[in-house]
């Protein structure tokens, strides 16, 4: 009660153990709760690493999925333009024939189809050897025409 009339009371500043024991079961828990803590903190910096390296994997592999783009779309770019180049010959060689043809046809007064005689005589001149075989009604001269 404080009073100081029942009893002896005294008062430690602080205290010093020894020979402390603690029992077989309380140091195995402890034991088992500081190695589920390490397996765990080894879980998680497991789970970092793979992660850091499937995010790696992911961007090797858009890098290279990128570097596939570029060279399809390159490659594809490369074709459009020499199609377009094969493209513009073929039309300026056409054009120019068709004008040697046009000014053959005028400068000779010859019809259509005395111009297509024209071609086919050039044609068979200018091919040596030729052996022709055909069949009726196909016409094979057009004197009459020129």
């Amino acid at each position: 009660d404080g009073t100081g009339s029942s009893g002896v009371y005294a008062r430690a500043i602080s205290l010093q153990l020894r020979n402390v024991e603690l029992p077989e079961e309380y140091r195995e828990s402890v034991s088992e709760k500081q190695s589920a803590t390490e397996d765990i903190t080894l879980a998680k910096n497991q789970r970092s690493q793979e992660t850091t390296k499937a995010a790696t994997l992911l961007l090797a592999a858009r890098e290279e999925a990128r570097k596939i783009n570029d060279t399809a779309v390159n490659e594809a770019a490369v074709m459009l333009t020499e199609a377009a180049l094969r493209a513009q010959e073929i039309t300026f060689t056409f054009a120019a024939e068709a004008r040697v043809y046009a000014r053959v046809k005028a400068d000779l007064n010859l019809t259509d189809e005395g111009l297509l005689s024209y071609v086919a005589n050039r044609m068979y001149e200018t091919a040596g050897a030729v052996r022709v075989s055909a069949g009726e009604p196909a016409r094979l001269s057009w004197k009459e025409e020129l």
